[in-house]
């Protein structure tokens, strides 16, 4: 019986120098140094992304139309870059070892090429794999002359068929457009988003800073999903009234994508709160400015961390040095964020879907 065709989003994690490096390191610790990194840079990807199979010093993943939240596979191919270079940089500090596989894996670096298009699913041999010239066609991109160019330096290289499906505005979010020519397949548009510059931001950015004279709550929960899953759940306006309740969202994203300069107005019933995200670094923290009815500004921060049963999950907020919120609002305030996090608990412990990071369709916003 013939396969149905799917559609969706195809995705090679690639070390980069890997064979130079396994041709000089020694033989009992390189490829333990990189399954491990690739083990750290496939545990960011999955979800909302599926593990098709590892090939060699690559990684082969997918993930079907209507799955994700869109913004979250961005998110995915972001936080996969920075975990990998945090493990790279804790493998570097932690390690007495003198041999080349240890003093040279701060050498190796990390591309992720991303596709969108269809596939059909087989057996072969006994195992699954993904068939088509969609996915011939994101193999052919580690060869081609974008890798080659950039080389010395951590990318994303997104075609111009993801970035459409994604609904995003590559010029807007800093992609850079590039082109390709593959034999048999034809030309193709591309556009490349600067890890590395990720990276060195991440790594030097500042939090926002919630003294604790200034605190209005501090409330932590522990859910039973891994941080991709709560962390869509805390950010996407598709999934947050399952556990916040009755919310109406209206986003506006710079670039049609989630991130730092996100504003949102909530309404819930009579009230609206004013959103504005000041802080993005997935699967591990997020920051806003507020405007909440009755309090006035508040900055607020989520930090995630993965724990043995799950994720816990920080929120905190804070309101300006000398404003003077009476009680009775700290209280109503406090109340309704511990309810939503306990909800937010429960719809992640009893609904299996959401392990999936399922969401509904959502529009990505207006620029």
């Amino acid at each position: 019986m013939a396969a149905s065709p799917e559609t969706g989003f195809l995705v090679i994690a690639d070390l980069t120098g890997y064979t130079a490096y396994l041709s000089r390191g020694e033989l009992e610790h390189a490829p333990v140094i990189a399954g491990d990194l690739l083990e750290t840079i496939v545990g960011r990807l999955e979800p909302p992304f599926r593990l098709a199979k590892l090939e060699g010093d690559a990684a082969f993943l997918f993930v079907e139309d209507g799955r994700a939240d869109r913004t979250l596979l961005l998110d995915a191919i972001e936080a996969a870059y920075l975990a990998f270079r945090r493990r790279l940089r804790s493998i570097e500090g932690a390690t007495a070892c003198s041999c080349n596989a240890c003093s040279m894996a701060p050498r190796l670096d990390l591309k992720l090429f991303v596709h969108h298009g269809s596939y059909v699913r087989g057996r072969i041999a006994g195992r699954d794999e993904l068939a088509g010239s969609d996915v011939i066609l994101v193999h052919r991109l580690l060869k081609g002359g974008t890798a080659e160019r950039e080389r010395e330096r951590g990318f994303g290289l997104l075609t111009g068929a993801a970035v459409e499906a994604l609904g995003i505005d590559g010029p807007a979010l800093g992609l850079v457009e590039a082109h390709e020519s593959i034999e048999h397949l034809g030309d193709v548009t591309t556009y490349v988003l600067d890890l590395e510059e990720r990276w060195q931001a991440e790594s030097g950015r500042r939090r926002l800073e919630l003294e604790p004279e200034r605190m209005l709550l501090d409330l932590s929960v522990t859910v039973g999903a891994e941080p991709a899953v709560a962390w869509s759940h805390l950010t996407s306006p598709a999934l947050r009234p399952l556990w916040e309740g009755p919310i109406v969202i209206d986003e506006r994203a710079v670039g049609g994508r989630r991130g730092v300069g996100t504003t949102s107005q909530c309404v819930t019933g009579r009230l609206a709160t004013l959103e504005e995200i000041v802080d993005w670094q997935p699967y591990d923290h997020v920051g806003w400015r507020l405007a909440v009815a009755g309090i006035g500004p508040v900055e607020a921060e989520a930090d995630l961390a993965a724990a043995e049963d799950g994720t816990d999950i920080r929120l905190r907020w804070a309101v300006p040095t000398g404003t003077a919120v009476p009680q009775v609002e700290r209280d109503r305030i406090a109340t309704e964020k511990r309810q939503s996090l306990e909800r937010l608990a429960r719809v992640l412990e009893l609904s299996p879907a959401t392990r999936d990071v399922t969401a509904p369709e959502e529009g990505m916003g207006s620029t």
